[in-house]
């Protein structure tokens, strides 16, 4: 009967152990998929924003005034945006190579 019941015990414990597995492993896979998403919609707002600058610089030429740009409160404003998303899209590259350089956690060794 013990041997019986250490058999079934062992079965539960591999079991459990493979179901945590998978579990932190689809953790894993959803943080990296919202990570990538983030990194999509950041580097958007990125590409539009720099847009915009592109389009603020073209109104002050418009104006004669694109000796204005680096004072222009508008083109500062927009530039500070742009830094600002670099330094996220910097920080997400960063969590995304984190939470891919993570390996599963090998499986316990089963007691005899």
């Amino acid at each position: 009967m013990t041997t019986t019941t250490r058999f079934w015990d062992r079965l539960s414990d591999e079991l459990k152990s493979a179901s945590e597995r998978a579990r932190k492993e689809a953790e894993r896979a959803v943080r990296t998929g919202v990570l990538q998403m983030d990194l999509v919609s950041l580097r958007r707002d990125r590409h539009r924003t720099r847009a915009r600058v592109g389009e603020r610089v073209l109104e002050l030429w418009g104006a004669d005034k694109l000796e204005t740009v680096s004072t222009d409160p508008e083109t500062l404003r927009l530039k500070d945006v742009v830094q600002s998303i670099e330094g996220l899209i910097a920080a997400k590259e960063q969590e995304l190579r984190s939470v891919r350089s993570r390996t599963p956690e090998s499986p316990a060794p089963a007691s005899s």
